[in-house]
């Protein structure tokens, strides 16, 4: 985890996905790693979770920075299950 000069709490961290879903009537397989990063309160809350903790997680997704294509998942909220 890192601090803003501003001081909020920032963390990346990396989600790993796994679930079965159904597509065109056939169940597929879905396993995926996916970066992520949390600011504020959400962050302080992810760094106190186990690492394979079981989350359901909400946010959305965008670029990792202006001139990256590259995706993150910005997380807004933690739900453990």
């Amino acid at each position: 985890m890192r601090y803003t000069p501003a001081g909020i709490a920032v963390i990346e961290f990396t989600v790993n996905h796994a679930s079965k879903q159904k597509e065109a009537g056939v169940v597929r397989q879905i396993i995926f790693d996916l970066p992520a990063m949390a600011v504020g309160q959400a962050a302080l809350a992810i760094a106190e979770l186990e690492p394979d903790s079981a989350v359901k997680l909400t946010g959305f997704l965008n670029r990792k920075s202006r001139m990256s294509q590259q995706l993150i998942f910005h997380t807004n909220r933690i739900e453990c299950i």
